[in-house]
C-alpha cells in the first residue's frame, strides 16, 4: 500500500484534477517580533499538504483511496431497505436511522482517505483573501493599526502548482499613553485606586486586546475576592482614544453599575458585598438525587491553624459518614462571618480534589432572597456537595515486559483502598510474578522451566500507604503527603539468586504550582546467593567486579525537586528540571560502635552485612518546543555524579548509572556502553555501569497519521568510573572526557493509543569511543549494520 501511495504521489496530482492549482508551498514573512508568528500562521486558511521524507505520502494515500470503487451509495441503498423492512413492523426513530446510515460511510476506502490520507490542497483565492483579512484584524488587535498584509501567488503554469507567500509589514505600533479607571459606584472608589496600581495596562506598552481581556479578568477576580459575589466581567468596558497622534492612545476603563429595566425607566444601583453565613457539607451527595432525604446533621467546630479562630461546619449526610469530618473540614478555606472570597472557594475545591477520594466536587452559594438594606452585605450559605469514588479496587494484569532490553512476561495482582482508616489514606498492595530471558554473565546458561525460552524468574510484593499531613510547617495548599512503602523482591538469575528488601518513608509537598519537592529515607538490603561455579569464577576478578555481586546494605536519605512549566504554558515552549541529591552510610559511620560496627579488613559491617557509603547528585533538564502542524522539538541534558567512599569502591549496582538503553543513548543496548573508552574483548558479559554520567538527547517529533507518530533523534553521552579498574581499562573519568562521548542517531515510531504510547526506535552508532581514536567516527554503511532496535512504553523524555 505504501509503495502504491508513493507511486500515486509521484504521478502529477494536477493531472488527476484538471483546472485546479495545487499549493506547493505556503510561506509567511513577519517583520516584527512583537507579533506572534505561530498565531499568525494559524490564521492561514490553506497550507500546503504535509510531507514525509520529502514526499506527499498522505496525499498519495488519499489518491489511492479515491482510485478505489466507492461503495457508499450501494451500502446506503441496502441500509435504507433494512430500515423500510423494520418500519413495516414498528416505527424506527430518526436518530436510529441516522446511526444506521452512518455505517454506509465506514469502510476501508473512507478510512484510507480521511484518516491516513490527506486531500490535496488546491488554491482558493477566496480563502487567501480571508487569510489576509484575519491577519490584518490580528495585527490591529495587537496594536499595529497601520499594518499592511499582502499575498503573493507565484504560479508554475507547466505543473499547475503555486507558491503562496504572505508578507506582513507591521508599521509603527500604537502605545498606551494614559490609563484611567472610572466608575459611578461609590462602593468601588477605594478599589479603583489600588486596582490601578496593580493594573496590567502600563503606559508605554504596545496596545494589545489580549491584555485588555486579561485586565478584565483580573478586576473580576479582585472584586470577587473582596466579597462582590455577583460581579462579572460584563460590567467592565473600555473606551479607547487613538486620535492623540504620535502613535499613542488613551484607555478609559469603566466599571458599570448594575441596573433593572422597568417599562418606562432604568433603575441603577450599587454593587453589593456578600457575606458567608453558614457552611453545609453533603459528603454523600448523589447527582440526580438532590432532593433525597437527609438522615442526620453533624455540627463540627473547626479550629483554625492560628489556634484562635473557629468555624462551624454542618455535615448533612444521608447514610453513615465514610470520611472523618475533620479530614474534610481541614480542606475548607471558606470562612463564615466574612466576605465571600473567590480564591478561598477555588482553594477549597483544589484541596478537596487533592484527597483523591471524591469523583464529584461542587461548591455553590445560595444568597438570601428576602429584601435587605441595600447598604448592608447580602447573607448567603455555602453548600459543598461531595460524591465519593469507589473505595476499593482489584486489578489483574498480564503484560509483556521489556526490562533493559530483556524480553519477558509478567502477571500482576493490584489491590487499592482509597480510604483505609476513613481519613483519605491511600493503601496499595501489589504482587508480581514474571519470567524473563536475560543475557548471562558467562557463556553457559540454564532454563528456569524446561521447554520455555526463559532463564530468569522474579517474584515481588510491595505495600504502600499515603496519608495527608496536617502540620503548620507546611501551607495547606502545598498538599503535603507522607508515603510509606515496604517491599520484597526475589530474583532467580543464571548462576545466582538475589533477595532485595526495601523500606521507605517519603514526604512530598508542593513548593509552588510548578514545583514538587520530595524528601525520603530509604533502606535497602540486598542478599546474593551464588552457586558454587559462579562464586568460584567471580572470585578471580578484582573487587570492582565482585562488589556488584556482594551482599550490601544501603541506609541513607535523599531530596529531589522537580519543576515543570508545562501546565502554565499550553501550546508554548516549556521546561522540565529535576535536581536530586542522595547519600548513604554517613549516619551509620558516625554512630560507630553504637551499632556494633566491626572492622573486617577494610570493610565496616552492620549485622554482618557491608553497608554502602556514597554521595550522589543528578541534574536533569528538558526543553520542549512545539512547532507547526503538531510537531515538536525536544532536547534533554542529564549529568549525574556519585562519589563512593569508605566501604564502597563504586556505587551500588542499584544506584549506578547507565548511558545506554531505550531512554538514553538508543544506539547501544542497555548497559552495554562505556565506561569511558573501555572495549570488551572477552565472552563475559558484565553490565557497563559507572559513577559519572553525561547524556544529551535531541529529538524532532512529528505526526504521520492520527495515532501513528514518528521521530528523528540524535543521542550522545557516556559513563565513567571514579576509580580506575583492571577489568575496565580506560573507564576512569579524566579531564578529556569530552573526547570519549558516544554519538548515535536514528528514527522512531510511536503508536499513540491515548491511554499509553508504544515506542519502537532504530538507532545506529555514529561515534564509538571503544574503538581506536582514528576509527571512532563510523562510516554510514558500517554504522547501519550495527543498528540497534529498542522498544519502550511512553516517550523516553
Amino acid at each position: 500500500m505504501v509503495l502504491a501511495a508513493v507511486l500515486l504521489e509521484g504521478c502529477s496530482i494536477t493531472k488527476r484534477n484538471p483546472g485546479k492549482i495545487l499549493i506547493r508551498e505556503t510561506k509567511l514573512s513577519v517583520d516584527q517580533k512583537a507579533l506572534d508568528y505561530y498565531d499568525l500562521d494559524g490564521l492561514i486558511r490553506q497550507h500546503s499538504n504535509r510531507r514525509f521524507l520529502g514526499m506527499r505520502l498522505h496525499t498519495g494515500v488519499y489518491n489511492l483511496g479515491s482510485a478505489m470503487k466507492d461503495r457508499t451509495l450501494i451500502k446506503e441503498k441496502k441500509i435504507r431497505k433494512k430500515i423500510a423492512k423494520k418500519e413495516k413492523k414498528h416505527p424506527v426513530e430518526l436518530s436510529e436511522q441516522q446511526k444506521m446510515l452512518e455505517k454506509s460511510k465506514r469502510g476501508f476506502r473512507p478510512w484510507l482517505m480521511n484518516t491516513v490520507g490527506e486531500e490535496p490542497v488546491f488554491l482558493d483565492s477566496g480563502l487567501t483573501t480571508q487569510s489576509v483579512g484575519q491577519m490584518e484584524l490580528y495585527c490591529k488587535k495587537h496594536g499595529f493599526f497601520n499594518a499592511e498584509v499582502s499575498d503573493t501567488v507565484i504560479f508554475n503554469k507547466k505543473k499547475n502548482k503555486a507558491r503562496v507567500e504572505y508578507i506582513i509589514k507591521s508599521g509603527i505600533p500604537y502605545k498606551i499613553n494614559n490609563v484611567e479607571f472610572v466608575s459611578s459606584d461609590p462602593n468601588l472608589k477605594v478599589y479603583l485606586i489600588s486596582g490601578k496600581v496593580n493594573s496590567l495596562l502600563k503606559s508605554g506598552d504596545i496596545y494589545n486586546e489580549d491584555v485588555l481581556e486579561n485586565e478584565r479578568m483580573r478586576i473580576n477576580d479582585d472584586l470577587k475576592n473582596l466579597g462582590y459575589y455577583a460581579f462579572s466581567k460584563s460590567y467592565i468596558r473600555y473606551e479607547v482614544d487613538s486620535v492623540l497622534g504620535n502613535n499613542s492612545l488613551n484607555i478609559k476603563l469603566i466599571i458599570n453599575r448594575p441596573f433593572k429595566q422597568h417599562r418606562d425607566s432604568t433603575e441603577f444601583y450599587n454593587h453589593r458585598k456578600y457575606n458567608v453565613r453558614r457552611i453545609f457539607v453533603v459528603p454523600d451527595f448523589a447527582v440526580g438525587e438532590e432532593n433525597a432525604a437527609i438522615r442526620d446533621t453533624l455540627k463540627f467546630v473547626k479550629l483554625h491553624r492560628n489556634k484562635k479562630d473557629v468555624d462551624t461546619v454542618f455535615f448533612m449526610y444521608r447514610e453513615e459518614m465514610r470520611v472523618k469530618p475533620k479530614v474534610i473540614a481541614r480542606k475548607i478555606f471558606i470562612r463564615t462571618g466574612t466576605s465571600f472570597c473567590l480564591n478561598d472557594a477555588n482553594k477549597t475545591q483544589a484541596e478537596l480534589s487533592s484527597l483523591n477520594i471524591f469523583k464529584y466536587i461542587n461548591i455553590r452559594f445560595l444568597p438570601d432572597s428576602a429584601p435587605t438594606d441595600p447598604n448592608m452585605p447580602v447573607q448567603m450559605d455555602a453548600y459543598i456537595e461531595l460524591s465519593q469514588s469507589p473505595v476499593q479496587s482489584v486489578n489483574f494484569e498480564i503484560e509483556g515486559t521489556n526490562s533493559s532490553g530483556n524480553l519477558g512476561t509478567a502477571g500482576n495482582f493490584v489491590y487499592k483502598n482509597r480510604n483505609l482508616f476513613q481519613g483519605a489514606e491511600q493503601f496499595n498492595f501489589r504482587f508480581k510474578g514474571g519470567l524473563e530471558l536475560q543475557k548471562s554473565v558467562f557463556a553457559q546458561q540454564s532454563d528456569v522451566i524446561n521447554g520455555l525460552p526463559f532463564n530468569s524468574a522474579e517474584i515481588s510484593t510491595e505495600a504502600g500507604l499515603a496519608t495527608p499531613v496536617n502540620s503548620r510547617l507546611f501551607a495547606q495548599s502545598s498538599h503535603p503527603m507522607l508515603n510509606y512503602s515496604v517491599g520484597f523482591n526475589y530474583q532467580f538469575r543464571p548462576y545466582y539468586q538475589r533477595y532485595i528488601s526495601h523500606l521507605k518513608a517519603q514526604l512530598d509537598w508542593r513548593e509552588s504550582s510548578t514545583q514538587v519537592v520530595q524528601f525520603y529515607l530509604p533502606i535497602n538490603l540486598v542478599r546474593i546467593l551464588p552457586d558454587s561455579l559462579f562464586a568460584e569464577r567471580i572470585s578471580q576478578f578484582s573487587r570492582t567486579i565482585r562488589y556488584s555481586y556482594e551482599d550490601h546494605f544501603i541506609p541513607g536519605f535523599g531530596i529531589s525537586a522537580v519543576k515543570s512549566t508545562q501546565a502554565i504554558r499550553k501550546n508554548r515552549s516549556y521546561h522540565y528540571r529535576k535536581i536530586q541529591f542522595e547519600q548513604a552510610g554517613v549516619a551509620l559511620w558516625s554512630l560507630g560502635n553504637g551499632f556494633n560496627n566491626a572492622m573486617n579488613g577494610e570493610v565496616y559491617r552492620v549485622l554482618g552485612i557491608n553497608y554502602s557509603q556514597f554521595f550522589k547528585i543528578d541534574w536533569d533538564y528538558r526543553y520542549y518546543k512545539p512547532w507547526l502542524n503538531q510537531t515538536m522539538f525536544v532536547s534533554r541534558f542529564f549529568i549525574g555524579a556519585g562519589i563512593p567512599y569508605g566501604n564502597s569502591v563504586l556505587l551500588p549496582f542499584e544506584k549506578s548509572y547507565s548511558a545506554a538503553g531505550s531512554n538514553d543513548i538508543r544506539a547501544w543496548k542497555f548497559r552495554s556502553l562505556g565506561p569511558g573508552t573501555y572495549s570488551d574483548t572477552t565472552t563475559n558479559f558484565f553490565d557497563r555501569t559507572g559513577d559519572i554520567c553525561v547524556v544529551m538527547n535531541f529529538e524532532y517529533r512529528f505526526p504521520i497519521i492520527s495515532w501513528f507518530n514518528g521521530a528523528f533523534f540524535v543521542d550522545a553521552g557516556n559513563v565513567w568510573l571514579k576509580n580506575a579498574s583492571e577489568e575496565f581499562p580506560g573507564g576512569a573519568f579524566s579531564m578529556d572526557f569530552y573526547k570519549q562521548i558516544a554519538v548515535g542517531a536514528g528514527f522512531g515510531l510511536r503508536l499513540d493509543f491515548d491511554f499509553f504510547i508504544f515506542r519502537i526506535d532504530a538507532a545506529m552508532p555514529l561515534r564509538d569511543p571503544s574503538l581506536p581514536e582514528n576509527e571512532m567516527w563510523q562510516k554510514f554503511d558500517k554504522a547501519l549494520k550495527k543498528t540497534n532496535i529498542s522498544f519502550g512504553i511512553g516517550y523516553p523524555f
